[in-house]
């Protein structure tokens, strides 16, 4: 990752809390110069999901470009999103707990660059 690189904000699992622990990774990211692209994820809510199944997996392709998919936050929900073929985009994805099913899927689609790393609403504490 470089300075001017485009970060997607992804929630692909449960519900987003707490938004300023959300804000806070974003935050970082944005002092690290890297470019944080406009999301809808704060507030969505399907049940206990952050969204429905077609949104969250809309989140894993976004429409601008982004080298890295930052998972807001793990839970559960993510291995819903398997039961249809995903499209990956190049670049990193960012996550771990419930994202590492995401992750095993995207390496046995032969798609690199995965990182079992923090989760933007875990990323700055």
């Amino acid at each position: 990752m470089q300075q001017g690189d485009g970060v997607a904000v992804v929630a692909a699992s449960s519900a987003l809390d707490d938004p300023s622990a959300l804000q806070a990774g974003l935050d970082l990211l944005t002092s690290w110069g890297l470019e944080v692209r406009p999301h809808k994820t704060s507030g969505r809510r399907w049940g206990y999901l952050a969204g429905t199944d077609q949104e969250r997996r809309a989140d894993l392709t976004p429409t601008l470009p982004a080298r890295l998919l930052a998972c807001a936050r793990g839970g559960w929900g993510a291995a819903r999103l398997l039961e249809e073929p995903l499209h990956w985009t190049p670049g990193w994805l960012l996550g771990f707990s419930d994202v590492t099913a995401l992750l095993w899927a995207r390496l046995a689609a032969g798609i690199p660059g995965g990182v079992h790393g923090p989760l933007l609403t875990t990323l700055a504490s």
